[in-house]
């Protein structure tokens, strides 16, 4: 016989087994030379289980094959099939293919479970970076990351349009987030019940974004993190496994990356290259992944290791690249115009900030950062901890609070600072003249703050600085007046009621040109008309009152046009008070429309009981210096307890009752608060004022040192023709003297200092922040000036992704 000729495979010694008259078969079949690929035969007799012959039915196909007149002809890959015993006459195998393993095959991603392993290591040390921050209670995040990247890939492998399948995924999520947030109640009995209070506290929280006051309730953030989770996590796998995208993953992930670290100290930064490493070698595995398409429709060979010897030499390559960018040394060096520009494109994101700051205000701060300015909002929170170093170096013979921040507008949940109108100061441009300066003297006061600030703090009331800045004045309080519905103004002044009630018995409204002319001539001369409002039917529906803004400005902050670098001293000229206790006692009380518009404004919810409390802690003083002095020593001396650690009032409950009915602890906030509302509740103008004490007096010195531990919250009660005056509820804090040279050591430290102070006032020839406060050498300072790498916490999930990797290659090895 010899060899079988090319193209015809001889069949196997186990399928010759099933060939009855092998021999017989042998005899009687050959190869045609003249036709490699078919067989000729003559007539073959095959014995039959009887012992008897009949024409098989091998022989039967052999004669139907004849092709032409060559003879009887068949293929060899039909004479194999009669051969094993699968001729035509067979009947056909049934699929014997387990369920799941058809699933699975349904399934594989072509890019291949190396790439959908990747995306997962990449959406958990995202998942990881934000759960270390401990910002809110959150379920599992990285559960959630896991769980929407698998229902991505399931997605993507399913054969509908995209614009049917990311709505579906998006109410799939949606469907996830309710029933994760059900963990986030506080009413367990039941799933309904837990339901039920999440939307109240939506609501709640949504009406408070709306109306513009503050949100102490995380709930609704914890459920943005778990939404933002689900959508990275299904957007990014069904972005890779059906259109192979990656870049949704890369760039949007590293967004959320740098964003959350950018609230974290600077050791948290190491997760970011970890980020960087995976986000590189997802890059380079779909690189591979395209590559080895491409291969494949051009007919080329290659093996499937190929691919992973790609990804062992890009692992290395990344390493070393990270490696080296971490340690060379960084410095930026930014142009003024470049600077400017940013800031002016950064506005936008910095409004978004500010109401961000409002709605989640009680989101705890993870920055390891000296000194604290306060924003535009206050709200009651828990646990507070300050540092011991020292953050500013005082020049100033009158030992005066260090003013950042004035807060006008309160709400149960907090203090909000309201719309302000900016006005340019300088060493060239002074601010308009205060009215309210009798009794006060100039006071030339040098400040040094030890970090980088837009912010500077003020000492008193404000005459000069020396170098270009703006100064926030109050705007005018504006009322908007429903014509149909008087549900609002229960929380306007007596004036603005009583004219909107004026307004509504009118029986009819004119049309909006003539209601403008009736509504302003009825107008009290201090108010003024600025919006109308109407329906659909032409009606006047709403308009908007605004109080005249007074003659001189009411200053509640400043900052400078640009950045102060740390240590960089700056000087001003500020009216301080050296009003006697009698002065002020006699002081005036003709309050202007716009001072009691934004300083005796209370809430309509405010507990009757506070009210009461006021009425009752003020009752025997008969002027309003002495009603101040009644409600600082109540505070002060009727078992009132200092602490930091506090919790929160509780949700829905007003701070300064919880405060001073229930808990009766709290920090200066609360103190400075509570009486803020008392006096406000027995009809004197009184606001919260956050900033720092004076400070650490030097021996025989005019110079402080104003630690961290001295950020702190006191009250201002109005008086007229002598301003703002500062009072003292905190009772571990001393009392204020109004003398210049005169008053206590304003600090909550007993530390002395040994260092002598005029090291502290001449930047030219020492830096007192790098010698008295020395960077803390546990905590990197930057990515580029110094890379310290606790490389401890990483060893575990580490040894989890090489071995993973390892068995990866094993398998598909």
């Amino acid at each position: 016989m010899g060899l079988c000729p090319e193209g015809v495979v001889p069949p196997s010694r186990e399928n010759s087994r099933h060939i009855v008259g092998r021999t017989e078969f042998r005899r009687h079949v050959r190869f045609d030379g003249g036709n490699p690929g078919a067989i000729r035969h003559r007539h073959l007799a095959l014995p039959d289980s009887a012992g008897g012959q009949h024409t098989s039915s091998f022989e039967q196909h052999l004669h139907h094959s004849r092709r032409g007149d060559g003879g009887s002809i068949m293929s060899s890959s039909e004479a194999a099939s009669l051969m094993t015993g699968r001729g035509r006459q067979a009947p056909p195998t049934p699929n014997t293919k387990h369920p799941l393993r058809v699933f699975y095959n349904r399934f594989n991603p072509s890019q291949g479970w190396a790439t959908f392993a990747i995306l997962i290591f990449l959406l958990l040390i995202i998942g990881d970076s934000i759960t270390v921050g401990d910002w809110v209670e959150t379920p599992s995040l990285t559960t959630i990351l896991f769980v929407s990247a698998l229902i991505g890939l399931l997605f993507a492998k399913l054969r509908l349009p995209w614009f049917l399948m990311l709505p579906f995924g998006v109410v799939l999520g949606g469907v996830v987030v309710i029933w994760q947030s059900t963990s986030l109640a506080e009413n367990q009995d039941s799933t309904t019940d837990g339901l039920r209070e999440i939307f109240t506290r939506l609501d709640v929280w949504y009406a408070a974004a709306n109306n513009g006051g503050i949100s102490t309730d995380l709930m609704p953030f914890s459920l943005i993190l778990i939404s933002a989770a689900w959508m990275l996590g299904f957007l990014s796998s069904y972005l890779i496994f059906r259109y192979d995208n990656i870049w949704f993953a890369v760039v949007f992930g590293g967004t959320a990356m740098l964003t959350n670290l950018s609230f974290l100290p600077e050791r948290f930064g190491s997760r970011f290259f970890i980020f960087v490493l995976i986000a590189m070698l997802l890059v380079v595995r779909m690189s591979i992944v395209q590559r080895h398409e491409f291969w494949r429709k051009g007919s080329f060979r290659f093996t499937p290791n190929s691919g992973w010897l790609t990804l062992h030499a890009t692992l290395w390559f990344s390493i070393i690249v990270i490696v080296i960018a971490a340690i060379l040394p960084l410095k930026i060096i930014v142009s003024q115009p470049v600077a400017d520009v940013w800031r002016a494109g950064r506005t936008p994101v910095s409004s978004m900030e500010d109401v961000f700051v409002r709605l989640f205000s009680t989101i705890p701060s993870r920055m390891d950062t000296s000194g604290r300015f306060f924003g535009k909002t206050l709200p009651f929170m828990g646990k507070i901890s300050f540092g011991g170093e020292v953050v500013a170096w005082t020049n100033s013979e009158y030992p005066s609070y260090w003013l950042s921040q004035a807060y006008n507008y309160y709400t149960s949940q907090g203090w909000i600072a309201t719309e302000t109108e900016r006005i340019d100061i300088g060493p060239e441009i002074l601010p308009p003249p205060s009215m309210d300066s009798l009794k006060r003297t100039d006071v030339v006061q040098t400040v040094q703050l030890g970090f980088d600030t837009n912010k500077f703090l003020t000492g008193g009331g404000f005459d000069w600085v020396s170098l270009p800045a703006v100064a926030e004045s109050l705007a005018p309080r504006k009322f908007v007046v429903d014509v149909n519905d008087d549900a609002f103004d229960v929380d306007y002044p007596k004036d603005i009621q009583a004219f909107a009630s004026r307004i509504r018995t009118q029986t009819r409204l004119p049309d909006a040109s003539v209601t403008n002319g009736f509504i302003t001539g009825l107008l009290p001369s201090d108010l003024l008309l600025v919006d109308i409002q109407e329906g659909d039917n032409g009606r006047v529906e709403f308009f908007t009152l605004q109080r005249k803004a007074p003659i001189a400005p009411d200053l509640v902050a400043w900052q400078f046009k640009d950045e102060l670098p740390e240590t960089q001293p700056y000087s001003m000229v500020s009216l301080v008070s050296i009003a006697t206790d009698d002065d002020l006692r006699e002081a005036d009380t003709d309050y202007s429309s716009f001072i009691t518009d934004h300083y005796v404004q209370l809430p309509s919810t405010l507990p009757k009981r506070v009210r009461d409390l006021a009425q009752s802690v003020t009752a025997n003083a008969d002027n309003p210096y002495d009603k101040a002095v009644a409600v600082q020593n109540y505070l002060r001396e009727s078992g009132f307890v200092y602490s930091q650690d506090i919790d929160a009032p509780p949700r829905g409950t007003d701070g300064v009752d919880h405060f001073l009915f229930e808990s009766k602890i709290g920090y200066s906030d609360y103190f400075g608060s509570s009486m803020a509302v008392l006096m406000r509740a027995a009809g004197v103008p009184a606001r919260l004022a956050a900033g720092y004490a004076p400070g650490e007096a030097a021996t025989n010195s005019n110079q402080r040192f104003v630690r961290d531990s001295d950020s702190h919250g006191w009250v201002q009660v109005y008086f007229p023709d002598f301003g703002w005056i500062d009072f003292e509820p905190t009772p571990n804090w001393p009392l204020q003297a109004r003398a210049i040279g005169g008053g206590a050591a304003f600090s909550s430290s007993d530390t002395d200092l040994d260092t002598d102070p005029d090291d502290f006032i001449i930047p030219d020839e020492i830096d007192p922040f790098v010698e008295q406060v020395p960077d803390d050498p546990g905590v990197p300072q930057g990515f580029g000036d110094a890379f310290t790498f606790d490389v401890t916490p990483y060893l575990k999930p580490a040894g989890i992704i090489l071995g993973t990797l390892i068995a990866l290659f094993i398998i598909f090895q």
